[in-house]
């Protein structure tokens, strides 16, 4: 089985049901597939080796969805792209992976008209409108003229797909060859560029299909990017069961969201934690009933305890599922099952099916329980390593094996608590301090709704703790008052010694917050706490 099988084995057992809603447009899974099947056979029709890179630049839609699988289903390479990048960093991405075709927006033509300037590795670029600028040396295409030219009746004769839906047998038996690049958006350096092969992304659909029991009845609003790893699962896993995707890029105007997930029905939810923060911060999401919601999925970095306590006890019959997984990772690693989460909080609970999960200390030995160490993972849904980047690659995958960087502890139930992050434990004063932990303790002050914390160079600590904090709307809050209540619950050397009151924190177009922007912004406008 080939990750592009999962929407023409969905058209072919469910093809009148709806697949994806955006806004006022919506379309079922035999026009979806048939849209997508068009495409798919002009890419076939462009002379390129098997195999070649494809990039998408496109926000979330039907032509995403549509364009996905049919570079897929047209034996290609999908490289989802960041659609806030800029010319610049796109270019490195198209030229480090030699990208061949790009699909795009006509409205990110501005952008296109610099990005020929630095001429990039294309030949083929691929729109839903004509561009205004269309240099000489790429062919430009836009989606109707490839419709137009397209003989319907010859996708439509195409071998007829197995109607069953894919299960583990599939999984297992899915190829090894590479099926996806994300490229992930580093604090620093350029962004790496992560390889999946169709069956890493088919066995972590399967395994997370498996614990969300989701079904061709489940539909799922959509306000994370498909370009990012959190959103394509839901897209892949959502597909996979004949289930529907309603897509709302607004998520700025939480309540328009909040209108969507009642008028639309969905049964599902899934956010990053400034999502949830946001919304039980500034919204009405807390009052609201969402009778038709099962669920929600929150993965993409730590939801303080205190926010989890908050909703809860805002949707206590509603299964929640907190996660952990990293890009790759395909990229779920661990979930807690909903009705263990009042009794483990604060944990990322159990491994995936089809995912083996170790805690490995400094000195190779595994961790027992309540012991520290690093979260090492194995399995099918292991990346098959960086492009064009063997020394990173050397430093997280061995033997099989990938090295997450995170730190955990074991419970006596196996569930998993994770500590912070390698990269993120702070050397204070002598002391190995988790800016998790600091962040946690920041996010139980009613007067903050964000924080941040990270080290900063200091002469006589070597790091100093310096936290970002964003007050809740009408809130004041002094910077003593902030030290008042750390000290209630962390020792004195994890106080922050630097204090920044912003008005917000910089964010990635997922949502995860971007705290290498903090760190290169210095310590020059922040206040000492005492």
């Amino acid at each position: 089985m080939l990750l592009g099988d999962l929407l023409t084995r969905a058209a072919a057992a469910f093809p009148e049901r709806k697949a994806v809603v955006h806004l006022d447009q919506s379309i079922n899974y035999r026009d979806l597939a048939l849209r997508s099947g068009v495409l798919a056979e002009h890419l076939k029709g462009i002379d390129l080796p098997p195999g070649s890179r494809i990039a998408l630049y496109l926000e979330n839609s039907i032509d995403y969805v549509a364009a996905c699988f049919a570079v897929l289903n047209a034996g290609h390479v999908v490289v989802p792209i960041d659609t806030s990048l800029n010319h610049e960093k796109l270019n490195f991405i198209l030229n480090d992976c030699q990208a061949q075709v790009l699909i795009v927006h006509a409205r990110h033509q501005r952008m296109l008209a610099k990005l020929w300037e630095l001429k990039p590795s294309l030949v083929r670029v691929i729109s839903d409108k004509q561009l205004k600028f269309r240099p000489d040396q790429i062919v430009c295409d836009t989606f109707n003229e490839i419709a137009n030219t397209a003989v319907g009746s010859d996708i439509e004769k195409s071998d007829a797909p197995a109607a069953d839906l894919p299960g583990w047998d599939d999984a297992n038996a899915a190829p090894r060859d590479l099926a996806a690049i994300f490229y992930t958006s580093g604090s620093t350096g350029e962004a790496k560029g992560v390889m999946l092969s169709h069956r890493n992304l088919i066995s972590n659909t399967i395994g997370t299909v498996e614990y969300l029991k989701l079904t061709e009845k489940d539909s799922v609003l959509v306000i994370l990017p498909f370009y990012y790893i959190y959103g394509n699962s839901l897209m892949l896993t959502h597909m996979s069961v004949g289930g529907a995707l309603v897509i709302d890029n607004r998520f700025m105007y939480p309540e328009i969201v909040l209108d969507t997930m009642e008028a639309e029905n969905v049964t599902g939810f899934s956010g990053v934690p400034s999502n949830f923060m946001i919304l039980l911060n500034t919204s009405s999401f807390a009052e609201r009933k969402l009778e038709s919601l099962r669920y929600f999925t929150q993965a993409g970095g730590s939801l303080a305890p205190e926010l989890i306590k908050r909703l809860y006890d805002a949707f206590s019959h509603k299964e929640i599922y907190i996660m952990y997984g990293q890009t790759e990772a395909s990229p779920r690693i661990t979930w807690l099952p909903p009705e263990r989460l009042i009794e483990k909080l604060g944990t990322v609970g159990i491994e995936v099916p089809g995912l083996l999960v170790r805690i490995i200390k400094e000195n190779g030995e595994e961790a027992v329980v309540d012991e520290e160490g690093e979260i090492v993972v194995g399995g099918d849904s292991v990346m098959m390593g960086y492009w064009n980047q063997p020394d990173e690659q050397k430093e997280v995958l061995k033997d099989g094996w990938l090295y997450t960087g995170d730190l955990a502890k074991r419970d006596d139930d196996g569930f998993i608590r994770i500590v912070g992050r390698k990269k993120e434990i702070i050397k204070s004063g002598g002391n190995r301090v988790s800016a998790k932990e600091i962040e946690e303790c920041l996010l139980t002050c009613e007067a903050i709704h964000e924080a941040a914390v990270f080290g900063v160079p200091d002469d006589l600590l070597g790091e100093a703790i310096k936290a970002v904090v964003v007050p809740r709307n009408g809130c004041d809050i002094e910077l003593q008052q902030i030290r008042q209540h750390c000290r209630r619950t962390l020792s004195e050397h994890k106080i922050p010694k630097l204090i920044e009151i912003a008005e917000s924190l910089p964010k990635y177009k997922s949502g995860k917050v971007n705290k290498g922007v903090l760190a290169r912004a210095g310590q020059s406008d922040a206040a000492p706490s005492d």
